[in-house]
Formats: C-alpha cells, sequence, structure tokens
C-alpha cells in the first residue's frame, strides 16, 4: 500500500515538474516573440537604426560584445576627467536623427555639431537640409562613418586630459553588439587628431556620469556586464583611465530594463545633483528615496554632503516623463519636454537648481528612458581655460583677508591674463568688487578678499581670462551661482596709548607731547586727543603700531588740566582712555613777585590801600 501511495507521489512530482518546465518554456517563447514582434515594429518606422534596447538578434550574440577589442595602456598621470557641465567645444550627433532640427539649430548658434553621416553623398543631403531649417552651417561639421543606431551618448567617446594637458578619448568595449558604433570614438580621435586610451571594460555613456573632480556614479549594471572583473578591479580600471577616485555604483532606483543612472539622475555641478521624484503611489517611490538618502550622505569635491534637488516626475501615465534625460551645453540646459500638465515645472525645477543658464523645452519622440541625452554627446573644449576651487562656506573668522585660491590651468598653451584674472566680491546688499588674483606657483593663484565686519555675508565667484580669448568662472555661470560665506572677525583692540611729555606749563606756552599706542595685530592706528580746554584732535593718522606721534598744544588760561587720548585700529576696534595732567598756574605780576617775597610790602599796599578809600 505504501509503495502504491509512493508510487502516486512521484507521478504527481514527475507531472508538475514537466508542467513547469513546459510554462517556462512557453513564457521563454512568448518573451522572444514579444521581443521579435517589438523589433520589426521598430524597423518599419526606423529602418536606418537599431533600437536603444537589445534585439533579438543581439540577445542571440551577446558574444560578439568586445570581439576584437584591443586594450591600451592607461594615459599619462595624472588624468582628469570633465564633467558634462565642463565647457564644451562642440556635440556629437548621428543621421538618421533622433532629435529634431530644432534642437540642432539651437545647439550650432553656441557650439560646433559634429553629425555622423554614412557618405558624402549623405553628408551632402544633410547638410541641405540644415540650410533649410536654419542650422549655422559655419558650426557644422562632419565624420564619415558607418553606425548603427543614434545613441551617441551610450557609444560615444569619454574625454580626458592626460597628464600632459592634452586632451584624449578613452574608448570602452560598448555594452551592444554594434561594431560600427563602437568604433566611432577611435573614428573620432582619429578626425579630431586626439590619442585614443582603450579601456578593458563593458560600459556605456548613458549608465556613467562625473564631477569633473575625480568621482563618478553608475547603477549596478556596470556590474553585472563585467562578471569577470571584481568591484575592485572595475573601480580601479576608471582610476586608471579615467582618474576617478571615487566611484559610486548604486542600485537602479527606476527599476527599467535599460538600467542607465541617466534615465533617472542627473549631476548639474560638482556638489549638486538632481533625481526624479515620482508619485507618492509610484511603485519604486520608495527605491528614489533611498537614492536621495544615499547621496545626501556622501561626499562631494568640495568636501560636503551632495545637495539633492528634485524634478517630478509623475510616471503613471503611458507616455512617461523624460524631464531628468536632458543635456548640459555649457550655459543653456536643453530639457526634453512632452506637452505633459507637468512640464513647467520641470523647466522650473532646471531654473532654481541652476540660476543663471537659460533653460530651454523641446519636444520629440521621447521616452522616460530614451530622450535627448542619450541622443547627444557633448565634445569637451580642448582648450579649456579651467578653473579648480574649494569653495569657501560657512563662517569664515579671519583677521587680514578670507584667502581665495584657485588652480587655473589654460589647455590652449596660451598665457593667463593676470589682470584680468581675480576675484568679484561683494558684501551682501552692495556692489560687485574685484579684487586680482597673483600667482603662486604650479597654476596655482590666491587672493584675499577684506575682511568684513562680523555677521557680514559675502558673496564671491572667480574669473580667469587667457590670451586665446578664452574667458571662464567659477562657479560656471558666475555671478547668478556665487558662493557665499558669513565673515567672523578676528581681532582685538589695540592697547591704550602711552602719554609723555611735561607736567607743568604757562599760559600761552607751547607744549610738547608724545602718544605712543600698540596694536595686538599691528593694524595702523588712528589717535583721538582730548586736551582738556574744549578742543581736540579727531582720530588723525594712520600710524604704525608702535610709532611715536608727537603734538604740541597751547594753553590760554591758568587750570589743571587732563589730556585724554584713545586710539582704534582700522577695524574701529577703540582702546580705553588714558588720562595725563597738565598744571598751568596763574600768571605773577611784578608786585605779586615782590609781595611774596617780601611779606610787609603786602601789608602796605593794602594800609594804604585802606587810607585812600
Amino acid at each position: 500500500m505504501k509503495k502504491k501511495i509512493l508510487g502516486t507521489s512521484f507521478t504527481i512530482l514527475f507531472l508538475l515538474l514537466g508542467s513547469i518546465f513546459v510554462s517556462a518554456n512557453n513564457l521563454k517563447a512568448n518573451y522572444r516573440n514579444y521581443n521579435i514582434d517589438r523589433d520589426e515594429i521598430w524597423f518599419q518606422i526606423n529602418p536606418d537604426s537599431l533600437p536603444i534596447w537589445l534585439t533579438q538578434e543581439e540577445n542571440d550574440n551577446l558574444e560578439k560584445i568586445g570581439l576584437g577589442f584591443k586594450p591600451t595602456s592607461p594615459p599619462p598621470e595624472p588624468v582628469r576627467m570633465p564633467a558634462e557641465f565642463d565647457p564644451m567645444q562642440g556635440v556629437l550627433i548621428r543621421y538618421p536623427f533622433g532629435i529634431s532640427y530644432q534642437i540642432i539649430a539651437e545647439m550650432s548658434e553656441d557650439v560646433e555639431v559634429v553629425t555622423v553621416v554614412a557618405s558624402s553623398s549623405e553628408q551632402n543631403y544633410v547638410y541641405s537640409q540644415y540650410q533649410s531649417h536654419g542650422v549655422n552651417i559655419d558650426n557644422c561639421d562632419f565624420l564619415i562613418a558607418a553606425s548603427d543606431s543614434y545613441w551617441t551618448r551610450d557609444y560615444g567617446p569619454w574625454f580626458i586630459f592626460n597628464g600632459d594637458d592634452e586632451l584624449g578619448i578613452v574608448d570602452m568595449i560598448y555594452n551592444r553588439p554594434r561594431p560600427n558604433d563602437d568604433l566611432i570614438p577611435t573614428k573620432l580621435a582619429n578626425a579630431l587628431d586626439m590619442p585614443v586610451y582603450n579601456m578593458n571594460l563593458v560600459a556605456t555613456g548613458g549608465n556613467y556620469m562625473t564631477d569633473g573632480h575625480g568621482i563618478s556614479v553608475s547603477t549596478n549594471l556596470v556590474w553585472s556586464e563585467n562578471p569577470s572583473l571584481s568591484h575592485e578591479e572595475v573601480a580601479q580600471h576608471l582610476k586608471d583611465y579615467c582618474g576617478i577616485d571615487t566611484y559610486h555604483v548604486v542600485p537602479d532606483a527606476l527599476g527599467e530594463y535599460i538600467k542607465h543612472i541617466d534615465c533617472w539622475a542627473k549631476l548639474l555641478t560638482p556638489d549638486t545633483i538632481m533625481i526624479i521624484e515620482p508619485s507618492t503611489s509610484h511603485p519604486r517611490y520608495d527605491d528614489f528615496q533611498e537614492a536621495v538618502e544615499y547621496f545626501e550622505n556622501q561626499t562631494t569635491c568640495y568636501g560636503t554632503p551632495f545637495n539633492v534637488v528634485r524634478i517630478y516626475t509623475h510616471m503613471m501615465l503611458q507616455n512617461k516623463e523624460p524631464y531628468i534625460n536632458s543635456l548640459i551645453l555649457n550655459d543653456k540646459v536643453l530639457v526634453p519636454i512632452t506637452g505633459s500638465q507637468w512640464d513647467d515645472e520641470a523647466i522650473a525645477s532646471y531654473e532654481a537648481a541652476l540660476p543663471g543658464y537659460e533653460v530651454l523645452g523641446f519636444y520629440g519622440s521621447w521616452a522616460n528612458t530614451d530622450a535627448l541625452h542619450c541622443r547627444t554627446k557633448g565634445i569637451v573644449d580642448r582648450g579649456m581655460l579651467y578653473i579648480e576651487h574649494i569653495p569657501i562656506y560657512g563662517i569664515q573668522e579671519a583677521h587680514d583677508g578670507i584667502e581665495i585660491t584657485a588652480k587655473i590651468i589654460p589647455y590652449s598653451q596660451k598665457n593667463i591674463k593676470t589682470s584680468s584674472t581675480g576675484v568679484f566680491w561683494k558684501v551682501e546688499g552692495g556692489t560687485w568688487n574685484f579684487v586680482e588674483m597673483e600667482p603662486l606657483k604650479d597654476d596655482e593663484y590666491h587672493a584675499f578678499i577684506p575682511v568684513q565686519e562680523t555677521g557680514s555675508i559675502v558673496y564671491y565667484y572667480i574669473h580667469a581670462e587667457d590670451f586665446s580669448g578664452r574667458t571662464e568662472n567659477h562657479p560656471y555661470i558666475g555671478e547668478p551661482m556665487a558662493y557665499s560665506f558669513e565673515c567672523s572677525l578676528l581681532n582685538e583692540p589695540p592697547e591704550k596709548p602711552r602719554i609723555m611729555g611735561p607736567t607743568e606749563g604757562k599760559i600761552n606756552q607751547e607744549l610738547e607731547f608724545s602718544f605712543k599706542a600698540t596694536d595686538p595685530e599691528n593694524d595702523d592706528l588712528f589717535y583721538f586727543i582730548d586736551w582738556g580746554d574744549g578742543s581736540s584732535e579727531e582720530w588723525i593718522g594712520p600710524f604704525s603700531s608702535d610709532e611715536e606721534l608727537y603734538q604740541t598744544h597751547t594753553w590760554t588760561s591758568d587750570a589743571n588740566y587732563t589730556i585724554q587720548a584713545k586710539v582704534k585700529d582700522t577695524f574701529d576696534f577703540e582702546s580705553e582712555w588714558e588720562t595725563f595732567n597738565v598744571n598751568i598756574p596763574e600768571a605773577k605780576t611784578y608786585i605779586r613777585s615782590i609781595s611774596e617775597r617780601f611779606p610787609i610790602f603786602s601789608i602796605l599796599i593794602k594800609y594804604f590801600s585802606f587810607l585812600s578809600f
């Protein structure tokens, strides 16, 4: 009986496992069929471009990723990778386009638009289209090269400055089996005459952002795409090739198939990161809150916690808002919009986070996982005038002034215009002042903002110019985002002055006195002298600390006079009063003098005065 029950159990278990196996195969087949159908729909609309996702054919050929890739030695140290918000000389796009002519025309106003085209005939066609759509032809160039898609952000070059202050390109292994796209960085480097450094790491530009100071961020997609490397080895590659000292690898808060960081977060400045804020009813709302908490507890290159700003993205409709997938291009921010009721709020979020920037919205065939940022790639200014500075915040205690230091590197190899390079500063509510920066050593400069009264709020930014014609500020936009700090004056009042001179004199006699005081900080001093007869010398100076001051005075009547003196320093800190007594006796007549010597003479005078009366 037991054997029969056991046999029946095994039969049921076998049938159940078989059913699960069949269901899994059916699910796999259904998913495959879905992918194939999706691919076919894409190619009907976009016959000249692969989609942003992996096609089913590509999924079947993942082993071809990186095929033939040959790593090279890293660039010479030290290496610096510029940020998206650093100065750009151009932008890389590809034809057939994923962006509108309106966007291209806007970009061509300020930078060179480099378009990847398949042939000379295609270049001629695009050129004519540019002319008819108001694109600035003078700011257009072309790269003739085969390509597979228009996602130049994902497969485009990663720019770095090497230890020789030379702009170069780091080429990683593109995380798609798309050999034409994967060759674009090298072909662009050849066209621009730049060195190329091949980094043996599978990656994609959409899943990478940096602050320009050695800190970068990706989702954990980078780990899953490099299973043969430890987490430490991944970070070491970025250290060697890109100069990255701190690499934040975070969970994908969005939870979409693509797992790119640029679909939900964006570095706006070295210390500010924007993260989308979905509806509270969104199933991944808590994931975004955890991402916010994570970055609020991380240290920026300035030594401060990240300033996390939010941009509302409803994400509960079919066409989810792509606002975070914007492009910062020098002093402009190009934002993808959809006609949604939240468009204006999104524009306002950028304007609040980046005051002084021109924020522009553009329509397109956007998705929340694929928009304007994905389809463009900035080309770094190879002659960039680079300013490196750690901003001063909080309460700054000082006596002689607040020192502002910066490293200023003209990658153009042209000299700095020292007379035009310095610090603009002002006290809150005041007007802007300029103090020239003086060179120290190794591209380092400094200047001093004069110390202000305790509690004063001081704003400042750094301005630099070189003989290539470039001008730059730090922060990049200058005055609208000027840094600020509160002054705390470190100062002690001077000691009360010492007074020396005669203690007695005569009416109408000019007497000379000396005054000397010491200031603890050796500040210049001003003297206030009260002669005790209603006359005074008010704040004469300046005199150096411990410098002797000589003054004369004449009294016109007899009395005991008290000289009072005090000093103040250049910050109006006053000493206590010091006093000195001078006796000016009544003037003696000849008769009075005889009377004092011969008292009988005084009696006789009184007697004869009585008789005559």
